[in-house]
């Protein structure tokens, strides 16, 4: 039986940092018949030629993540989905074990991550609440915050046709907050059959307070138009439960720092 073809989806924009250390994952997979997409914003950094350099094939595009998912999708041509940003890298068998899940019937998969060698304070914290979301295993896309990022094609089709037919265009463009959940979200609705792939993914994260609170500040500023449409989506705001021991304390911090630029750019963007 031939190996299925999955296609994976990278959307960048002024990426070069972190892109090769991504495709370079990708490059090293233990499965071979693999795609790689990259949806870039006409970035005015290397990104693309770095995307060239790795024989990617390259999309360019304005717009926000969840309009770069969207042409990655419709360009895509696997039975199989993966939703990758630049700034993740893949564990060598990662694809080839999310395949055989779906060949054994999930339709979508959760890849556990991890921090990418951490070294500063933001970079364990990161660590650490990593750690902590995978460990209470809430999966409803409503309350927990976990979303699925390999996925059979047909799920996708029918995610993307809810959210087409539900968020206005101009906002399918704009949107960079949450547009991991909205997909997982509108996934879920159409197919409960999920799986968790362990160890499957590494995550370059911010090195300083500043690199986090330009990132946050900048999904928060398009959080409203996502809860205008999606109301339900709007708790996935709320804090971390915790309970009071060191690993659960440090998730919480680092929501807090998170929390107050994301709600200063979502207050930006209030008439």
């Amino acid at each position: 039986m031939d190996e299925p073809l999955l296609s994976i989806v990278i959307p960048t924009y002024n990426s070069e940092k972190t892109l090769s250390l991504c495709l370079e994952s990708i490059r090293k997979q233990t499965y071979r018949n693999i795609e790689v997409i990259v949806v870039d914003s006409y970035s005015t950094d290397k990104t693309v030629e770095i995307a060239k350099m790795w024989n990617a094939k390259l999309i360019l595009t304005h717009g926000g993540l969840l309009w770069a998912r969207y042409v990655g999708h419709l360009h895509a041509k696997g039975s199989i989905e993966l939703l990758l940003d630049s700034d993740q890298i893949l564990d060598p068998t990662a694809v080839e074990r999310g395949v055989k899940m779906v060949e054994r019937g999930c339709d979508m998969i959760i890849l556990e991550e991890s921090s990418y060698k951490p070294t500063t304070l933001i970079q364990w914290l990161f660590h650490i609440d990593r750690r902590h979301v995978h460990k209470i295993r809430d999966y409803n896309p409503l309350h927990g915050v976990l979303s699925a990022r390999m996925y059979r094609r047909e799920v996708l089709d029918r995610a993307f046709k809810s959210i087409t037919h539900r968020l206005p265009i101009e906002i399918m463009y704009r949107l960079v907050s949450h547009e991991d959940a909205l997909i997982y979200y509108e996934s879920w609705k159409h197919s409960k059959k999920l799986c968790i792939l362990r160890e499957a993914v590494y995550h370059i994260e911010p090195r300083s307070l500043s690199s986090l609170i330009r990132k946050f500040y900048r999904y928060g500023k398009t959080e409203l138009d996502l809860t205008k449409y999606y109301p339900e989506l709007a708790k996935k705001r709320s804090p971390r439960k915790v309970k009071p021991h060191p690993e659960a304390l440090a998730s919480l911090m680092l929501w807090g720092l998170k929390a107050i630029p994301y709600f200063i750019g979502r207050l930006s963007q209030r008439p």
